[in-house]
């Protein structure tokens, strides 16, 4: 059995020996994917039609059996090469004749003869060797062709699983099923031969053509927007918010429902800084009211001073903060140095007021060399805060001893002291890291003698020709090289040594590249290493109209000329002009203005296209004289009122068969009262009448 999967979710599975196809409906769908399986993959591209089921292409038309086997499910058997043909008389057909002529079968035995199967099918294949069942399907599936119903099949014995709902049928007779869409005009319309078949149970229906769900037929009334068969009367959830409900009528149509929200009670927003606010949560369809705090509505009675900020301790429950002081040395005013003695210092302390410093004169303490004077912080509020000598080193003395080439400077750590002791340590890094210019290689030194062991390097002139420091060439090598404009030059490099320089001689000789270009070209230096000079290249377009101006077009620019549609195209040579002829639909002038159009041109005066004004709905004034009676307006009112177009349209309903019409009316959307004085000319008496006019107006359904 071989299998062909569809993007569209339906699976082909297909029994070569017997010629049964078991069509499946209603699996995952996958629109990314193109059919595929044992036809090839149809995506119009024939190189990966070998594609197998572990999506491996194959490439040799040799492996073919590979490929065959990949798509093959449920039952393998090996693909074999070809063999001479056998039959009963020199092999053993037995256990086939056994099968044949048991009673069930022998009604049949006169159209299709056992003998002739068991010869020509049976012991030629081996799939009906290895498995009787097929075999056997194989020879009813003949015997039905002759309208001849075998019913072989037992629950012990070859037994065919159907899916739920629906019962298995050794003889079934029509061609099309009973569904939900036929079911008014369903006539049963025999096949020209039985078949076996998995039918739905009775008292059920397939709920459409293309799906395995068989139901009861009080189910077919409507379908849902996920394609679920609903009774009539029923509700369900049509959105992902489940906020949607939708019920089935009995006519087979589908309305929404409103949620039902029951009233909740409202709480009560006491506390300092709540206010009342609406919600809708999430996963609930129905507003909500809630407390919510609002800080800028709390008080602040608090007032801090000089040196101290307002500062606030949210508590758990509550709205507002609790607001106090707190230090704020920024706030603090600055402090005024005291005259301290010759062996005294100025110290800033906190004194009395816990939250700004003052100046105080404290014994200077001696420090050494590299050493300065520093308080702990810790103790500036307290009688006599405490002072360390600190050490830092940039303030060390900076005479350090000179060292050699292969030396570099260090320091060491002397006890009891703050500032290092300097050296001088052997070091070859700058020594061996020579850097040669272009053109130069390193080399060993082998005059140069250390004390430290260092290797000493030199450099030395390759026997090269270097131009303008940046390339390298070797005797009889040339390059071109371009200047700003169009200037060229071609440097060679000679076999003779320049004895200032040190490398070999140049050869430079100047080409003069002019080439007058055209204003809609640009000349392009040449490519080629071998050639100096470029040419002219065209970067934009130049057209001539029929009165011989000229204008120039830049590339991705199109225009029309006497109904001919020109465009300018980058292409590898150049930019080019391609055109085009015009073309404009048929157009009859007389029709349109018949029909209250207008006639319009496009396509620069080229086409004609007929315009009809469209009206749409909306609110209008009106000047019009209000009568009632004997009663009337001394002056015309302006009253507003709905005027314009509204859509509509008719749907043909299989359900009710017939058609289902959708009509929506320019109405109003809420009125308003406009009083109007009336002059009653039989009592001479004005009175004032009330009239409603829109507020605005939309299209809405009848």
């Amino acid at each position: 059995m071989y299998v062909i999967n569809t993007p569209a979710g339906i699976s082909i599975k297909w029994t070569h020996v017997t010629g049964i196809i078991d069509i499946q409906y209603g699996l995952h769908s996958n629109q990314t994917t193109k059919t595929e399986g044992l036809c090839g993959i149809c995506n119009g591209d024939p190189s990966d039609d070998l594609k197998m089921q572990n999506r491996t292409i194959v490439t040799n038309k040799e492996d073919i059996e590979a490929f065959i086997k990949s798509w093959e499910i449920e039952k393998s058997i090996d693909v074999t090469t070809r063999r001479p043909v056998r039959n009963c008389t020199e092999d053993n057909c037995t256990y086939c004749m056994e099968l044949l002529n048991k009673k069930v079968f022998s009604p049949c035995h006169r159209k299709v003869s056992p003998q002739d199967f068991c010869e020509k099918m049976w012991i030629n294949n081996t799939y009906f060797l290895n498995y009787e069942c097929d075999a056997l399907s194989a020879y009813v599936a003949l015997c039905s062709k002759h309208n001849i119903c075998i019913r072989w099949r037992t629950k012990d014995y070859c037994s065919l699983t159907c899916p739920e709902g629906k019962e298995y049928q050794p003889c079934v007779q029509p061609c099309a099923a009973k569904t939900c869409l036929n079911k008014w005009y369903y006539e049963e319309s025999p096949c020209s031969y039985l078949r076996e078949d998995c039918v739905c149970k009775k008292g059920t229906l397939l709920h459409r053509t293309d799906s395995e769900l068989c139901i009861p037929e009080k189910k077919c009334a409507c379908t849902d927007n996920e394609g679920h068969p609903r009774s009539p009367g029923e509700v369900w959830h049509s959105s992902v918010s489940k906020c949607c409900l939708s019920k089935c009528l009995e006519n087979g149509t589908v309305v929404s429902l409103e949620p039902e929200c029951r009233e909740e009670p409202v709480p009560n927003c006491g506390q300092e800084g709540e206010t009342l606010i609406s919600i809708i949560e999430e996963g609930s369809c129905c507003p909500k009211k809630i407390c919510e705090c609002n800080i800028t509505l709390c008080e602040r009675p608090v007032t801090c001073k000089i040196g101290e900020r307002l500062g606030a301790d949210y508590i758990p429950g509550t709205c507002c903060p609790q607001f106090h002081c707190v230090c704020d040395p920024s706030a603090c005013p600055i402090a005024s140095h005291p005259e301290c003695k010759g062996d005294q210092i100025a110290v800033l302390v906190r004194d009395n007021d816990p939250c700004c410093f003052n100046y105080i004169c404290e014994p200077v303490p001696v420090c050494r060399e590299g050493e300065i004077l520093t308080v702990d912080l810790n103790t500036t509020n307290q009688c006599c805060p405490h002072y360390t000598c600190v050490c830092e080193e940039n303030l060390c003395p900076t005479s350090q001893p000179s060292c050699m080439p292969e030396t570099r400077l260090a320091k060491k750590r002397i006890d009891g002291s703050c500032c290092p002791g300097w050296y001088c340590e052997c070091d070859c890094t700058n020594v061996t890291n020579v850097e040669c210019s272009l053109g130069e290689y390193r080399k060993i030194d082998a005059d140069w003698h250390s004390a430290c062991g260092c290797t000493h390097y030199i450099c030395e002139k390759e026997e090269v020709c270097v131009f303008q420091g940046v390339t390298v060439l070797r005797p009889g090598q040339s390059l071109i090289h371009y200047l700003s404009g169009e200037m060229c030059f071609t440097v060679e490099c000679l076999h003779e040594k320049n004895h200032t320089t040190g490398f070999y001689s140049m050869e430079i000789l100047m080409v003069n590249c002019s080439t007058q270009c055209a204003a809609n070209q640009a000349y392009i230096p040449s490519s080629n290493n071998q050639m100096c000079c470029g040419s002219c290249k065209n970067v934009s377009c130049t057209f001539y109209s029929d009165n011989g101006t000229k204008t120039i077009f830049e590339v991705g620019n199109s225009w029309i000329s006497n109904c001919t549609k020109y465009e300018c195209t980058k292409t590898t040579v150049g930019a080019m002009i391609l055109s085009s002829s015009v073309v404009c639909p048929p157009f009859n002038d007389s029709e349109c203005l018949k029909n209250g159009g207008s006639v319009q041109t496009y396509n620069d005066g080229c086409c004609k296209i007929c315009t009809k004004e469209e009206k749409i709905c909306q609110k209008v004034a009106i000047r019009t004289t209000i009568r009632k009676s004997d009663c009337i307006s001394q002056n015309p009112i302006t009253v507003a009122s709905c005027d314009g177009k509204c859509p509509s349209a008719t749907i043909f309903n299989v359900n009710i068969d017939s058609h289902i019409r959708f009509c929506k009316c320019c109405r109003e959307n809420g009125v308003q009262n406009l009083t109007v004085p009336l002059y009653c000319s039989g009592n001479g008496t004005e009175v004032m009448y009330v009239i409603q006019e829109p507020l605005d107006c939309s299209c809405q359904w009848n």
